[in-house]
């Protein structure tokens, strides 16, 4: 008589799957955690690939490149494209011209000639989003110096800024110095061609006002670039993720690190109480927040900020990369991003 095969019972049956899923919740994280080890390592390499650009940028020119020619020119982003392997995205730019007037946007906007709709891939962080999955800046008009309007069409973004140290040309890229002209308009520096300029001004001749000899702080002691924050309703290339490229919105390419202090004879830590801080933020996307130790509300679309947990990654001027704790001191902050305030710090290799 053929014997009749046992089967699982339902006791049996529950307890392996219960051990499937246990594996599972054990198996998950861990694969997780070495995805994001692997985009850790992978935007750390692209801040080396940027810092290594500036540094050969600096061997030709003399000097460090500007963080823009002029407001509503290009930027660090666009000049240093021949060092991290885009000669030929650069190539396709005019210096002369703003962002939104580029001369290869007039064979059809996306054309073959246009320079603005490239994305980088170097310039975003594979824990947030790569070349492929980011969206073009949104297209926006704004007043010339001169007056009239002009547009910036759709164009690349990324997610890497320039340090900028407490304010505005505070940090070691610093706006260029420039000439212009405006039709016979002779322009002197970089704000009058901003600030006077019509549509079609041109800059003429520019070049950096610093240079690693300036950094007095030490190039390994003061950052050059690190992951910009992007708040929740500016996500995927509007306000402050429009595009690197373009000098308008200075939230786009540069942030700030810290708190100022006060100037002349005052150098910190006197700092100035009526500054908005600029920390490290930590929890990816907010559209508010409120700094716990001095209780002000936060500028988010200048700041610094990562999708690495607890931590923010930059890049120093000696090209080293380091990982940066989400809960570094205002302070600390604000020594790392001025090249010359007289205090170096030790931070984490």
């Amino acid at each position: 008589m053929k014997r009749a095969s046992r089967g699982f019972t339902l006791i049996e049956l529950l307890v392996v799957i219960a051990i499937i899923a246990i594996l599972i919740a054990l198996l998950v994280p861990a694969v997780q955690k070495v995805r994001e080890a692997a985009a850790r390592s992978q935007c750390q390499n692209n801040l080396k690939q940027m810092g290594l650009a500036v540094q050969n940028f600096h061997d030709i020119y003399r000097f460090l490149p500007p963080d823009r020619l002029a407001n509503d020119w290009a930027t660090w982003a666009v000049l240093i494209l021949p060092y991290i392997e885009q000669q030929d995205v650069y190539n396709l730019w005019d210096l002369r011209f703003r962002s939104s007037e580029q001369p290869g946007t007039t064979a059809g906007v996306g054309g073959p000639r246009d320079p603005l709709p490239r994305q980088i891939p170097i310039y975003f962080c594979p824990s947030r989003r790569t070349a492929s999955t980011a969206a073009l800046s949104e297209v926006y008009t704004y007043a010339t110096g001169g007056g009239p309007n002009v547009t910036m069409n759709a164009a690349g973004i990324g997610d890497y800024a320039s340090v900028a140290g407490t304010k505005n040309n505070d940090g070691p890229l610093l706006i260029s110095v420039a000439t212009g002209l405006d039709g016979a308009t002779f322009l002197k520096t970089a704000a009058q061609i901003a600030n006077k300029g019509n549509p079609g001004a041109m800059v003429i001749t520019w070049q950096g006002q610093s240079r690693f000899g300036t950094i007095t702080d030490g190039t390994s002691n003061t950052a050059l670039f690190g992951e910009r924050y992007v708040r929740k309703n500016s996500w995927q290339g509007q306000n402050e993720d429009r595009s690197v490229f373009d000098g308008n919105n200075q939230n786009n390419f540069r942030r700030f690190l810290g708190m100022a202090y006060l100037g002349g004879a005052s150098r910190p830590p006197n700092w100035d109480p009526s500054d908005t801080p600029n920390p490290l933020i930590a929890v990816p996307r907010l559209q508010t927040y409120t700094d716990p130790g001095t209780g002000m509300a936060v500028s988010l679309n200048q700041c610094f900020g990562s999708d690495h947990p607890s931590v923010c990654q930059f890049c120093f001027c000696d090209g080293s990369v380091r990982a940066i704790s989400d809960e570094t001191s205002l302070d600390v902050l604000t020594f790392m991003g001025v090249p010359d305030d007289g205090i170096n710090i030790m931070l984490p290799e």
